[in-house]
C-alpha cells in the first residue's frame, strides 16, 4: 500500500473553475497535483499556468473558526486537523498526518461545505488516519473540535473559546477518481471528508476511486 497525494485529485477542479463564492482570492492551479514527485502525471494533466478564482466565504460573526480535532468514536478515527492551503508552485497541500481542512472551502459552523482530506495508507503499509472511512454508516457522529476568536469589543486581545461542532453522517460512497461533484458548494452546513480508494493503477499514476463521506450538522 503506498501513501499517495492522489486524493485531492478529485477537489481541485472545482475551485480551479471557480464555482466557489467568496471576496478571498487565491493563486490555484488549474490542475492540482495527484502524485508525488514533479515527474508523476496528475489527472486530467500536468500542472498548467495558474488563474485567479474567488474561495471561501467569509466567516460568519465570527472574526476566526479553525478546526483543531476530528473524532468519529464507533471507527476509532481520531485525529488532529491542519489548515491547508496552496503552495507557490500551485499545488495544493496534503497533511503529512493527521487530516487537512482547506481554508479556502467553507468554514465549520458556517453555512457551506467544509471540505477534509486524509491519507487511508502510508508509503510503509499502516493505516492512514482515514483509513477506517470505508466503514462509516449513515447516522455516525462525528465530533469536530474549532478554536474561535472573537474580536473584543472594547479593543482588546481576542476572546479565544474551544468548540465541539457534532455532525450525522450522511452519505457514504464511492465515486469515481474523475468525479468532483461531492465537494462542490453547498448551502446547508456540511462537512465532506475525502480519501483514496479503489486500487492502485501504474497506468492512472493514481488510485482509481476515492470514498466520500458526507456529513450535516447535528442538532
Amino acid at each position: 500500500m503506498r501513501r499517495r497525494a492522489a486524493l485531492v485529485a478529485t477537489i481541485a477542479a472545482i475551485l480551479a473553475n471557480g464555482v466557489a463564492s467568496g471576496r478571498a482570492k487565491a493563486r490555484v492551479s488549474l490542475v492540482a497535483h495527484a502524485a508525488i514527485g514533479t515527474d508523476q502525471d496528475t489527472w486530467p494533466g500536468k500542472v498548467r499556468e495558474t488563474v485567479d478564482v474567488s474561495t471561501r466565504r467569509p466567516d460568519i460573526g465570527v472574526a476566526s473558526r479553525t478546526p483543531t480535532a476530528i473524532r468519529l468514536d464507533r471507527l476509532a478515527i481520531d485525529a488532529r486537523v491542519a489548515e491547508l492551503g496552496i503552495d507557490d508552485s500551485g499545488t495544493w497541500q496534503l497533511p503529512d498526518s493527521g487530516v487537512g481542512w482547506y481554508w479556502f472551502t467553507a468554514t465549520p459552523g458556517t453555512p457551506g461545505n467544509a471540505v477534509m482530506v486524509g491519507h487511508f495508507d502510508t508509503w510503509w503499509g499502516g493505516d492512514g488516519p482515514l483509513a477506517r472511512l470505508n466503514e462509516a454508516r449513515v447516522g455516525d457522529r462525528i465530533d469536530l473540535d474549532v478554536t474561535v476568536r472573537t474580536d473584543s469589543p472594547e479593543g482588546g486581545d481576542p476572546v479565544v473559546e474551544t468548540e465541539t461542532l457534532a455532525y450525522a453522517v450522511a452519505t457514504s460512497r464511492l465515486v469515481d477518481r474523475a468525479d468532483v461533484s461531492p465537494v462542490a458548494p453547498t448551502d446547508d452546513e456540511r462537512l465532506t471528508l475525502v480519501t483514496c480508494a479503489g486500487w492502485w493503477s501504474f497506468t492512472l499514476n493514481d488510485y482509481t476511486m476515492r470514498r466520500v463521506v458526507t456529513a450535516l450538522r447535528a442538532p
